[in-house]
């Protein structure tokens, strides 16, 4: 959305102190590594950093004008002084969205965000122009900047949220005021932040509990907390599931040549995605897309295509093995289903599998290590877990052998795997597993690290 600086001055109650006042807005900025020329910076304080300590560097690379509580260093670039830099990227961002007013669909859960995400914007394009979450932009920051991406073309919005802590996602709904609400499911992930299972629920349910009475709560009809879901929307509930729910998968079958089968409501689905888990997101993306006035026959043909970078991905490496890349993140939920895939698909080749511990579980992590090695010595020919955190106890549970840093663990495969083997590698996102894909198979890394503009992912 290309907004004058006038419009800036009035969404966010901000006053030019200085550099030049004639500018038109381009694009939206926290991290100043970013920022293209034309665009705007906001100056954010985070726990670490604080924005308006790469002010200069902003206007370096070109910002037309730069969001800032004190006056600045920053060249020519207008200063738009505010007296909360968070508060003038929400405001602008609510701005936009009330400009362009698309149907918003949030999505939040415990696994299975992105996925879902990718989903609902392919089967929602068959009649709307769609602006989806880009990457990992699920965040305080990410949301926002994501809305300042709308267009007036734009008839929908499909927003991944995610939480590390209660209030968050109402924080986030608060802004984006979705009316459809999808919940993935609710598992054990981040329950170390929470007094107990059922506020961490409650916290994921601040996503329905925001919905308008004339909206829609999709939730998964198989997860132990869709009833207390079910009571904090006002507005109406379908539930999807294989098997059972309003909107019902059946006849699910995994394919030969990769991906699944099913039907939903009767009508045939094709997914490039493996698992139960997926077929799930894609019942999800199918509720989600009836409610926008999509018929279930079309959103079913739009999943066809669809694929989730870094989710069970396969990619060849050179020794003629094939890496499954899941690294971008995990929980007992998200292994246990990763495995379940591997066991449904037919195989020539020994299936091998690269592990590490699963975070934020608090005080259920120990049995949830135990139970997840358990399975995968049952299922892997051989294992390899990196020695940090609980990786041990998983490492334990499944006989595996225990390597003490990322250039073992990729040493390990290299030496292990054989022309024809299958290796998954999956760990939680701090552990970087991403990078033993990366040298495995010479992909490039994806950049990860934290803004210098004090705009923290969390």
């Amino acid at each position: 959305m290309r907004l004058t600086l006038a419009e800036v001055l009035e969404a966010t109650g901000g006053r030019v102190t200085g550099g030049s006042g004639q500018v038109e807005i381009a694009s939206y900025h926290t991290d100043s590594r970013d920022v293209l020329p034309g665009g705007l910076f906001f100056a954010l304080r985070g726990t670490a950093l604080d924005g308006h300590d790469f002010c200069a560097e902003s206007a370096a690379r070109g910002a037309s004008a730069v969001v800032c509580e004190r006056d600045v260093d920053a060249g020519e670039a207008a200063l738009i002084r505010v007296g909360d830099c968070w508060r003038a990227l929400y405001d602008l961002a609510d701005h936009v969205l009330r400009k362009v007013s698309p149907l918003v669909v949030g999505i939040t859960g415990s696994n299975g965000k992105t996925s879902t995400k990718e989903l609902t914007a392919a089967v929602l394009g068959v009649r709307h122009r769609v602006l989806k979450t880009d990457g990992n932009r699920n965040t305080e920051t990410g949301l926002p900047l994501t809305l300042l991406q709308l267009e007036p073309t734009h008839t929908a919005a499909v927003l991944e949220m995610g939480m590390q802590g209660p209030g968050e996602i109402a924080r986030l709904a608060r802004l984006a005021r979705p009316r459809v609400g999808i919940v993935t499911m609710v598992g054990s992930v981040h329950l170390e932040r929470f007094a107990s299972a059922t506020d961490l629920a409650l916290a994921k349910g601040e996503l329905v509990a925001a919905l308008p009475p004339d909206g829609l709560a999709v939730l998964h009809a198989q997860n132990a907390w869709t009833g207390l879901l079910r009571r904090l929307s006002a507005a109406p509930v379908t539930t999807f599931g294989l098997g059972s729910g309003d909107l019902r998968g059946e006849c699910y079958r995994p394919l030969p040549e990769g991906g699944s089968a099913l039907t939903a409501c009767g009508v045939p689905v094709r997914l490039r995605l493996d698992g139960r888990h997926q077929a799930a997101n894609a019942l999800a993306a199918l509720a989600a897309g009836r409610f926008a006035g999509v018929p279930l026959a079309d959103g079913a043909a739009a999943l066809a295509s669809v694929r989730v970078p870094g989710r069970m991905e396969p990619v060849a490496a050179p020794g003629g093995y094939v890496v499954l890349d899941d690294a971008y993140n995990a929980s007992p939920e998200s292994m246990l289903a990763a495995f379940e895939v591997l066991a449904e698909r037919p195989r020539s080749g020994r299936l091998l599998a690269l592990l590490g511990e699963m975070r934020e579980l608090g005080p259920v992590a120990a049995e949830a290590h135990r139970a997840v090695g358990r399975r995968a010595g049952e299922l892997f020919d051989r294992v390899a877990v990196l020695d940090a955190g609980h990786g041990r106890l998983l490492a334990e549970a499944s006989g595996a052998e225990l390597v003490p840093d990322r250039g073992a663990a990729t040493n390990w495969v290299r030496d292990v795997a054989r022309p024809g083997d299958v290796v998954l590698v999956k760990a939680s996102h701090g552990l970087a597993l991403q990078t033993v894909v990366r040298d495995l198979v010479g992909k490039r890394e994806a950049r990860t690290d934290v803004g210098s503009s004090g705009g923290l992912a969390t």
